[in-house]
């Protein structure tokens, strides 16, 4: 490429990565470098513009903690329900089941004198 590309040229390999020639242009060029600098750099508005839009709410923090202590009393609430639950299963499961205890006499323990073996 004999001269340097257009602005709009520019911007279009900007946008779209055009052809290889302009790339090695691009490469070999101090003008056509400094041209792409000052199409890509962004004003001081457009600056503060995207900051503003980046930057997370004010109340970010205390929303957060708020969510995360409830979502922890939640857990803990049901770890209890959890637990109680578990205790009366436990209970039902031991009347209800005379292998669970195991200093129980079996019925093949048994001799057929009546004493236990």
């Amino acid at each position: 490429m004999s001269r340097h590309p257009s602005r709009q040229r520019l911007q279009r390999w900007l946008d779209t990565g055009e052809t290889r020639r302009v790339d090695r242009h691009i490469n070999e060029c101090e003008h056509c470098q400094s041209t792409l600098d000052a199409l890509t750099e962004l004003d001081d508005e457009v600056v503060a513009d995207l900051q503003t839009a980046v930057a997370p709410p004010d109340d970010l923090h205390d929303r957060t903690n708020v969510g995360v202590d409830g979502r922890l009393r939640s857990e803990a609430a049901t770890g209890v329900f959890a637990d109680l639950f578990l205790v009366g299963w436990d209970v039902v499961h031991t009347i209800l089941d005379p292998t669970t205890d195991s200093d129980m006499t079996q019925p093949d323990q048994i001799e057929t004198d009546g004493s236990i073996r």
